[in-house]
C-alpha cells in the first residue's frame, strides 16, 4: 500500500444485524461447496505470458492479506507477546484460519501478504537484530502457509518493504550497518537509502536474511518454504524504489543478483519484480517472471499500458493492489477494470494474470463480535452488518469477478463465513 507514515489502527464494533448482513440462495450454496480439482503439490509455473497448473491455465486474483505473519492493528490479551512502541503483536491462529474461510468463499486463488516474507526490526520479528533469528516468529507463518494449502489457496510474498513500517524493510537493514536514516516522509528521503541496493555487505546481509526464510521447514508441511509449492511466488520487494517516491530507482543489477538468488534456493519458485510500477529497465532480467503496479484508483488506461509494456517480453503482468471502494471520482468503474482483465482471459496470450484488492480484515478472533479495521481507507470486513450499500454492492462486484476468473458464474449475494470464535 502507497503510504509512506505508520498506520493508526482501531477496531470497530459490529453493528446489529442490517438488510445489508450476508444472504445465500441455492445457486451461491452449490459454489461455497465446491471443490477445485488444483493439486496443492503441484507448481504453478509461467508458459510465456501465462500462468499453468498441470498444464492449464491459471489466473492469480484475490486479496492482499498483509498481517498474516505479524499483526499492528490489534492489542492481544495480556500476557501474549506484545511491542508496544510499534503496536506489533501475532495475529491469532483462528484469525487466520477466518481469513481463508473467507477468501475461499469470495472465489481466491491468491494472498499476497507482506509480512509472510519481511519480518525484520522489532522484537517480535523473525529477525529482531543483524544475523540474530527468533524461531517464535515462524508460528504465525506457518500456519498461514498451512492453511492456504489446505484452503486451495497460492501465496506471493513480498521479501522486503520500501517503506519504514512495523515490520521492518530496507530501512531495518541499512540501521543494522549504522545507516540511521528515516523514511518517515516518503516523499522524499536521504540518498543514502540506496546504499541498500549498491552495498555489498548490506545486499549480502538481505541475501543471508532470504535464505534463513526461504530454507525454513514448516513443521505442519514438512517442507521447507522454498519446496513448497503454495508459495507460488516471491517478489523482489513491496513498492520499491529510491529517494524519491515513485522514481523506480531499483538498480538492474541488485534486482538482477535477488531475482537469481531466489532462484538458486528455490528453482521451481516465481519471482515479481518489486518495483513500485513496470520498470521497463527491467523488463529483460531473465530471472523476473511477472511485473505488477498498484491502483489508487484504478485506471483503465495505466492497466492497458501495462499490460502491454510487459506483453512486448511475452511475461505475465498482475495488478498487484487495487482500491476496491469506489470513493475516489477520479478512478474508473471496477466493472470496466475487471472487464479489462477478464476480456484477456479469452486469449491466446493472455498476459495479465489476475488482480489482488487492498485488503481484507475479518473479526478480532476469538471475539466474534468486533470486527478489525486498519485506517487507511481501504479496509474490506466481508460480511459486516455494519458495511454500507456502497461497500455491499463492491464487495458482491469482487465475489463476482474472483469466481468469473475462474469461469464460475456466481450470483451477487454474500454467502455468510462462520467465525471459529
Amino acid at each position: 500500500m502507497q503510504q509512506g507514515t505508520m498506520k493508526l489502527c482501531i477496531l470497530t464494533i459490529a453493528a446489529t444485524v442490517s438488510a445489508l448482513a450476508p444472504v445465500s440462495n441455492p445457486l451461491d450454496d452449490r459454489i461455497t461447496d465446491f471443490h477445485r480439482t488444483d493439486n496443492p503439490n503441484s507448481y504453478i509455473n509461467r508458459q510465456g505470458a501465462e500462468l499453468k497448473l498441470d498444464g492449464k491455465p491459471w489466473t492469480a486474483s484475490g486479496a492482499n492479506v498483509y498481517w498474516l505473519g505479524l499483526e499492528e492493528n490489534v492489542q492481544p490479551p495480556a500476557g501474549a507477546p506484545f511491542y508496544a512502541p510499534l503496536n506489533a503483536s501475532y495475529p491469532t491462529f483462528g484469525r487466520i484460519t477466518e481469513v481463508m474461510d473467507t477468501l475461499r468463499t469470495m472465489g481466491a486463488h491468491l494472498i499476497r501478504s507482506q509480512t509472510l516474507g519481511v519480518s525484520v526490526g522489532n522484537p517480535l520479528s523473525l529477525m529482531p537484530a543483524l544475523g540474530q533469528y527468533n524461531e517464535q516468529a515462524f508460528a504465525t507463518i506457518d500456519w498461514s502457509v498451512f492453511q492456504a494449502r489446505q484452503h486451495d489457496l497460492r501465496i506471493m510474498a513480498p521479501l522486503v518493504d520500501n517503506y519504514d513500517y512495523y515490520h521492518g524493510g530496507k530501512f531495518s537493514f541499512l540501521r543494522f550497518r549504522g545507516i540511521n536514516i528515516s523514511g518517515s516522509d516518503a516523499s522524499k528521503v536521504d540518498p543514502l537509502v540506496q546504499q541498500f541496493y549498491t552495498n555489498p555487505t548490506i545486499v549480502q546481509d538481505f541475501k543471508n536474511y532470504i535464505e534463513h526464510l526461504i530454507n525454513h521447514v514448516n513443521p505442519y508441511t514438512g517442507l521447507t518454504y522454498g519446496d513448497d509449492p503454495t508459495i507460488f511466488a516471491y517478489e523482489t520487494g513491496n513498492e520499491l524504489g529510491g529517494p524519491i517516491f515513485g522514481d523506480q530507482n531499483v538498480p538492474v543489477e541488485w534486482t538482477s543478483e535477488i531475482s537469481a538468488f531466489v532462484k538458486k534456493l528455490a528453482p521451481k519458485k516465481l519471482v515479481v519484480d518489486g518495483t513500485y510500477g513496470v520498470n521497463r529497465a527491467h523488463l529483460n532480467i531473465d530471472t523476473i517472471d511477472i511485473f505488477s503496479d498498484h491502483y489508487y484508483p484504478p485506471k483503465n488506461t495505466k492497466l492497458q499500458d501495462d499490460i502491454a509494456s510487459v506483453e512486448t517480453v511475452n511475461k505475465v503482468y498482475l495488478v498487484g493492489e487495487y482500491d476496491w471502494t469506489g470513493n475516489n471520482a477520479q478512478g474508473d468503474s471496477l466493472q470496466s477494470f475487471f472487464g479489462i482483465i477478464e476480456g484477456r482471459q479469452s486469449m491466446s496470450n493472455p498476459v495479465v494474470a489476475g488482480d489482488l484488492f487492498w485488503s481484507l480484515f475479518m473479526h478480532n478472533v476469538p471475539d466474534c463480535n468486533v470486527y478489525v479495521n486498519h485506517s487507511d481507507g481501504f479496509t474490506l470486513q466481508y460480511g459486516n452488518p455494519a458495511n454500507t450499500l456502497q461497500e455491499h454492492t463492491q464487495i458482491g462486484l469482487i465475489r463476482q469477478h474472483l469466481f468469473k476468473m475462474q469461469n464460475v458464474v456466481v450470483g451477487n449475494d454474500l454467502p455468510g463465513v462462520a467465525c471459529p470464535g
